[in-house]
């Protein structure tokens, strides 16, 4: 199985598997999308890793999907399910700083920035931070953003792109027979 394509942009292979039909395009994309995933998937895990591990364990890649405008996609994300994922959010864009308060009901963020200012008051109720239980209104001075999956995406994007390309060969070449890259050199 040859695992060399000539194509270079995404132009010429959407060409060439037009031309071998709807389905095969279609298995081709998509296989070749999910292998794609793969070398940012884990450049962002490693990267996120060294701010936190439960965090690296919640990124995961989706399944590859046909858009709307007839294009495919897939996603690198980090699962808000998995323990401490939601954290993934403030890490990969950062914190400004805010408020922290436990109120009663009816009470929100509205309360809280006014009684902080001392217009108003609230009802403080305890909260657990750590393995400390504290009360009242708390500054949290925020924290600078550190990015895993964009900067995963830059140093790995050239591995993606072979990822895919030797996916996608490897597809058609086991489900057609057809070796692409003589198909394409023929076409040169």
């Amino acid at each position: 199985m040859s695992r060399n394509l000539p194509v270079r942009g995404g132009k010429d292979i959407a060409a060439t598997l037009g031309a071998l039909g709807k389905r095969i395009e279609t298995q081709a994309v998509r296989s070749g999308l999910v292998a794609a995933a793969n070398p940012p998937l884990k450049e962002a895990k490693l990267l996120a890793s060294g701010w936190s591990t439960r965090v690296a364990a919640a990124i995961t890649k989706g399944s590859s999907r046909k858009n709307q405008d007839g294009t495919y996609s897939i996603r690198i994300y980090v699962d808000e399910r998995k323990p401490d994922g939601f954290i993934g959010f403030f890490a990969e864009y950062g914190v400004a700083p805010h408020l922290i308060a436990r109120t009663a009901a009816g009470q929100g963020s509205v309360a809280v920035r006014k009684s902080f200012d001392g217009k108003g008051t609230i009802t403080a109720r305890p909260m657990k931070i750590g393995d400390r239980y504290v009360s009242g209104i708390l500054q949290h001075p925020g924290h600078a953003a550190h990015p895993f999956l964009r900067p995963a995406l830059d140093a790995k994007g050239a591995d993606a792109v072979e990822a895919f390309r030797t996916k996608v060969v490897a597809v058609v070449e086991g489900k057609t027979g057809y070796n692409i890259d003589a198909g394409l050199d023929e076409a040169a």
